[in-house]
């Protein structure tokens, strides 16, 4: 079984972990993508919000990505090349606790 990690080779799950007891900065050192609508924000909220918290984002999933958030009527051009890559992936639900 494979271990999802980070872009420095730290495990993901352990990452997250310790990086929620970390708020403001839940979210550093995480590469990030975001695909759909957040709930309650609109435009590139999001992507800011995952900015404050320390993290990275971009528009397009690559293999330095470590997350995918999945909003509401998310798309195949983000979905499918996280898919082929094996990116860890979260709903807009769960990022919004990090955030």
């Amino acid at each position: 079984m494979r271990t999802e990690r980070t872009h420095d080779g730290k495990p993901l799950a352990t990452e997250l972990e310790r990086l929620n007891h970390r708020r403001p900065a839940s979210l550093a050192g995480l590469h990030i993508v975001i695909t759909g609508i957040v709930p309650g924000m609109v435009g590139n909220q999001a992507e800011r919000a995952a900015e404050r918290r320390g993290a990275t984002t971009a528009k397009k999933v690559t293999s330095k990505t470590n997350l995918l958030v999945i909003g509401e009527n998310a798309g195949r051009a983000k979905l499918d090349p996280a898919a082929r890559l094996h990116t860890p992936t979260i709903t807009a639900r769960e990022f919004l606790a990090y955030v």
